[in-house]
């Protein structure tokens, strides 16, 4: 079983340990995740995600849900919808979506399924 701290990770948005995060058709975008629980194989875990202000990220589906709080700022997904500092925000599994950030963000994100890179095509 072993001690609880061998059990525990804590992060913060400290941006040592961050980095560029991979999205499929935008390898310069200005958008950074440090790992907490998140295994890509599995699509499960958490993450911490900093959008610079202008970001953008791709259009992907996601196989489960997501969910994630927006500590700082702002993001806009691709049908008008604004999401603020101090909401949370659950998407179903099956959404697709892209979204920007107009002034930055900060955001603390949950996934239980995998996500897949799609085209812009096939947002609806």
């Amino acid at each position: 079983m072993g001690a609880l701290a061998d059990h525990r990770t804590v992060v913060d948005f400290n941006p040592d340990g961050f980095e560029r995060m991979q999205m499929e058709g935008l390898p310069d975008q200005d958008v950074w995740w440090r790992n907490i629980s998140y295994d890509r194989a599995t699509g499960q875990g958490s993450y911490l995600m900093i959008m610079a202000p202008g970001s953008v990220s791709n259009p992907h589906r996601h196989t489960g849900p997501e969910e994630f709080y927006m500590v700082e700022g702002d993001l806009v997904d691709c049908d008008g919808t604004t999401y603020r500092a101090g909401e949370f925000v659950s998407l179903s599994g099956g959404s697709a979506h892209e979204s920007h950030s107009p002034s930055g963000c900060k955001i603390v994100v949950t996934h239980r399924g995998i996500v897949e890179d799609i085209s812009a095509g096939e947002l609806e």
